[in-house]
């Protein structure tokens, strides 16, 4: 069930479903010559809205605070360690000195370009930085957001479910709250679609659908873009059509903002 997207007449028939994929060639107009990953690190862990987390592997969504330990740890010794490391506002690190000088125009522009040009229209279309310990991983989940996902350094394993609706059916999605979601017991290894991603790989991730991402032996960062009421020619995906009218139809129910802008 593996599959790479090449060109945007094939990316406009398949961004809807439910399954994820690789994309390349014209499915990428974007690049950047990242700085060491080092450097990155020490400016993102430098900034008070940095998100640092342990990293550990479980059943579910591990949102444990380690800021300060890993804040005092030479950059050296806490790339051997296990860590979640993400940022939701890359912007401030967008300027003149800062280790995503120039990002805007050489990634978030251009990919949003694209996007239009192929039809599509978005309410929101902004990067985040997710940068995981050696082992380390972000647990079974899924997100309310369409997410390109783009390896940078290192190695991660991104694994999905070949038949999501059996394990997130329409009232686990339209109720979802990650930190009450967890990896059912039953689930085997064949019941998983899985993609190795060395430095360069992009893959599409379906919103609402389970998947979780564990790093290889090394540190590892992505480059995640999240896309909210994403439409193509005016038509929302099946699964966020049916999260919104679920949303119109019952009063008070839980609204899940996103925490990215650019």
């Amino acid at each position: 069930m593996q599959r790479t997207v090449t060109t945007w007449e094939e990316f406009c028939d398949v961004w809807d479903g439910v399954h994820n994929f690789l994309m390349a060639d014209e499915c990428v107009p974007f690049s950047f010559d990242m700085p060491p990953l080092e450097r990155v690190v020490e400016e993102m862990r430098a900034d008070p809205q940095a998100r640092i987390t342990s990293g550990m592997k479980g059943k579910s969504i591990v949102l444990e605070d380690v800021a300060e330990q890993f804040r005092a740890t030479p950059v050296e010794q806490a790339l051997t360690r296990p860590f979640g490391l993400a940022h939701f506002r890359l912007s401030v690190f967008d300027h003149p000195g800062g280790f995503l000088h120039g990002f805007e125009q050489q990634v978030v522009e251009p990919w949003q370009a694209a996007l239009r040009k192929a039809g599509f229209t978005f309410e929101r279309c902004y990067p985040i930085i997710f940068i995981s310990g050696p082992r380390s991983a972000t647990n079974y989940h899924m997100d309310f957001s369409h997410v390109l996902a783009w390896q940078i350094y290192g190695q991660k394993r991104f694994c999905g479910l070949k038949a999501p609706g059996h394990w997130a059916p329409w009232r686990t999605r339209v109720n979802y709250i990650p930190g009450d979601f967890e990896r059912p017991g039953a689930l085997q290894k064949s019941d998983e679609l899985c993609y190795e991603m060395p430095p360069g790989s992009v893959l599409w991730n379906a919103l609402l659908t389970p998947h979780w991402v564990e790093a290889g032996n090394e540190a590892a960062m992505s480059i995640n873009i999240s896309h909210g009421g994403l439409r193509l020619n005016g038509r929302l995906c099946p699964f966020e059509r049916e999260l919104e009218d679920y949303r119109a139809a019952v009063p008070g129910v839980i609204q899940n903002k996103s925490e990215g802008r650019y």
